[in-house]
């Protein structure tokens, strides 16, 4: 039986644990959080969960064997440098950390690091994302030209305040929300060459929280990908992918697969479940219990996790220099 700590009872502490209730040879045996409410109703909900004092209490427990970190995103680095001290395995959500400096000195823990380590890119896992690189991989669309991917969310409910609304604590939609998509282009066009962004980055005068950015990047034989993302109080909820290829272009959506001819004629595709592994197909609860399946297989039975350390790397990397665009104005070479 797996042992997982979790590091904050917040909305994806809880998510994780409903998921691991789920998988067989796994259980959440302990918690942390700064908020004791938090570890009193996340408790109540499991009472076999033992409540830790401090980080370092429960990343040293002989009662964890896997430490996930689910606390806030400026809070995560703490996490980290308690999390691998102990040589376990680690699953961290994502963003990797808030800043260089974080990154800077995390980046050469984790290529060193000997044990598992995963990152919580969750589209990583969708079966819709792993048949679109599939298909692209096959030459559905021939050489790739450009490609736009669009997450907007129009119901956007936090107030100042919350940590999510604080721009030095979240990096705003670029680091928390577009962070996914970021890591997506980076698996499918490689690492960007260059950024240039304009974005909100939570606006204070603003009367209530609201954050947008529009990205241009340039992907190696000058792929060009246009990005746009929101947390804005009214609108329609939006995610899409659409990749342009010489033959062709394919869109991903949360709801599927479409291929368009070059004269426009659209066709479904459907997606390859069975590219899923067995313990990931034995599981429902969507991409988030997938994520946690093959994590928790990868520490029992040995793999890689399809995101772990250059991904959270090379995706922060993206958001940094995203980030530094829409604050100096100036284009960001990677």
């Amino acid at each position: 039986m797996l042992k997982i700590g979790i590091i904050g009872a917040g909305r994806m502490g809880n998510a994780h644990a409903a998921n691991i209730a789920n998988i067989a040879d796994a259980e959440v045996s302990a918690v942390y959080d700064i908020n004791p409410e938090k570890t009193a109703a996340f408790v109540g909900k499991y009472p076999q969960v033992k409540i830790m004092s401090s980080p370092d209490e429960l990343v040293n427990s002989a009662d964890v064997d896997l430490i996930a970190i689910t606390s806030p995103t400026y809070c995560h680095a703490e996490g980290l440098r308690a999390a691998m001290a102990t040589g376990k395995s680690v699953f961290c959500e994502k963003p990797l950390c808030r800043t260089r400096a974080e990154l800077d000195e995390l980046a050469p823990m984790l290529r060193s690091y000997k044990n598992v380590f995963a990152v919580g890119f969750v589209r990583r896992y969708s079966a819709g994302y792993m048949t679109l690189k599939k298909l692209i991989a096959e030459d559905k669309i021939g050489k790739l030209i450009c490609a736009s991917v669009t997450c907007l969310f129009g119901g956007f409910c936090r107030q100042w305040g919350d940590w999510f609304t604080d721009y030095q604590k979240s990096g705003g939609v670029i680091l928390d929300m577009l962070a996914h998509h970021c890591d997506l282009c980076n698996g499918l066009f490689g690492k960007p060459e260059s950024v240039y962004a304009k974005a909100f980055r939570l606006n204070t005068d603003a009367a209530l929280p609201r954050d947008y950015v529009s990205s241009t990047v340039t992907f190696k034989d000058n792929v060009i990908c246009n990005m746009e993302c929101s947390w804005l109080r009214g609108g329609p909820n939006q995610t899409s992918m659409t990749v342009y290829g010489e033959k062709g272009a394919l869109t991903l959506t949360d709801s599927g697969i479409s291929f368009y001819d070059i004269g426009g004629a659209e066709t479904k595709i459907e997606i390859d479940e069975g590219i899923l592994g067995p313990l990931q197909k034995s599981i429902t609860g969507g991409m988030y219990a997938t994520e946690m399946a093959k994590i928790v297989d990868c520490v029992l039975n040995g793999g890689t996790p399809y995101a772990g350390v250059e991904e959270a790397i090379n995706a922060m990397e993206f958001g940094l220099a995203m980030m530094a665009s829409a604050e100096s104005g100036n284009i960001s070479k990677l």
